[in-house]
């Protein structure tokens, strides 16, 4: 009876090393290509709340030659209210 609950637990304790060793290579796979797609543009991160977006699928607002990307419009309308206050400080 021992043996049995011994095997299990071995038995239990591999399969769960096995799993967390895969979530682990899953996790910097994608981590590593997340960083490729930010060093090739295809991701920029949004000035307000730091989230990465693709360029392509993203709220944008022109800013002088500057082009800033955002996940959703409320983050685009935060940094449209904060660009206006600073001008309105500049005058």
């Amino acid at each position: 009876m021992i043996f049995k609950i011994l095997l299990f637990a071995v038995a239990a304790y591999a399969l769960y090393r096995l799993f967390m060793n895969d979530r682990k290579k899953s996790v910097e796979q994608t981590e590593n290509e997340e960083a490729k797609r930010v060093a090739d543009g295809t991701l920029v991160r949004d000035p307000i709340c730091g989230v990465y977006v693709e360029k392509d699928s993203s709220f944008s607002v022109r800013n002088g030659d500057t082009v800033e990307y955002f996940c959703s419009d409320d983050c685009r309308q935060k940094y449209i209210k904060q660009v206006q206050e600073q001008r309105k400080l500049e005058e």
